[in-house]
């Protein structure tokens, strides 16, 4: 008998976070998803299918020996809404928790990272956003564990949004496919599987910078008859962006204070 693959997901109680999590269950992966303390009550509806770990991706210290025993890491916390004049700069929001995971990996025996990425700046953010993503990839390549980075475009909940899933639908055909495919919007529900898929099928995505048309491939390849845990987390997190054609802030943010 094969034993699942054990994977932990950070930016768990986030848009993307919860359906990455759903789609890991019902592919077979046992599941931990690592919480910051002030979001716990929102993770507490998943307590009877994952395992929950308390810990503060900005804090080193707290990240000690969290992920040991497990196989992979998909790193989805970060967000396009900096403020800098409340410490909250791009730097600090997307390098310095993706650095913290990667080291968590590197010390905990980890053998693969999956990292959240972006394709291209959104509008009305600053440069700073994509190249402290693009630092963090780096970061990771340089670390000696193995890893995939997703480049996502802007993704969104497709229940309610037509005029996205109409934009996404096209983005699958030759030549949109080509060109401009990778920077359409795309369902959160797609990516998530995508995601998820790639998180278990370590050696095939190894080393691979994968985007939107990569991850259309391969949800459609691992397509599943289970039932999807899509939890009621809170409807805010699970079926709604306000602002749906900018970047979701994935995960969760450090306290203002």
């Amino acid at each position: 008998m094969i034993t699942p693959t054990r994977v932990m997901v950070t930016g768990a109680t986030g848009f993307l976070g919860y359906r990455v999590i759903s789609n890991l269950l019902a592919l077979g992966a046992k599941v931990t998803a690592l919480v910051h303390p002030e979001r716990l009550d929102l993770i507490q509806p998943l307590t009877d299918y994952v395992e929950i770990v308390s810990a503060d991706v900005w804090n080193k210290a707290s990240l000690k020996g969290r992920a040991r025993n497990h196989q992979v890491i998909i790193h989805l916390v970060g967000s396009t809404r900096a403020k800098p004049f409340e410490g909250l700069t791009h730097y600090q929001l997307n390098l310095v928790p993706a650095r913290n995971v990667i080291n968590m990996a590197i010390s905990d025996g980890v053998l693969f990272v999956v990292l959240l990425s972006t394709v291209v700046r959104p509008l009305e953010v600053s440069g700073e956003y994509v190249r402290n993503k693009r630092d963090a990839e780096t970061y990771l390549q340089n670390s000696g564990v193995g890893w995939a980075i997703v480049r996502a475009p802007a993704l969104f909940a497709p229940q309610g949004h037509p005029l996205l899933s109409f934009a996404s639908f096209i983005g699958r055909f030759f030549p949109l496919n080509m060109s401009l495919g990778r920077y359409l919007p795309l369902s959160a529900d797609i990516a998530a599987r995508g995601i998820a898929a790639i998180a278990l099928n370590s050696t095939q995505y190894q080393e691979r910078i994968l985007y939107a048309h990569h991850l259309r491939r391969i949800a459609a390849r691992h397509r599943t008859n289970q039932t999807l845990l899509y939890s009621p987390i809170a409807p805010s997190f699970a079926d709604v962006s306000t602002d749906p054609l900018d970047e979701t802030p994935f995960g969760w943010l450090p306290p203002y204070s």
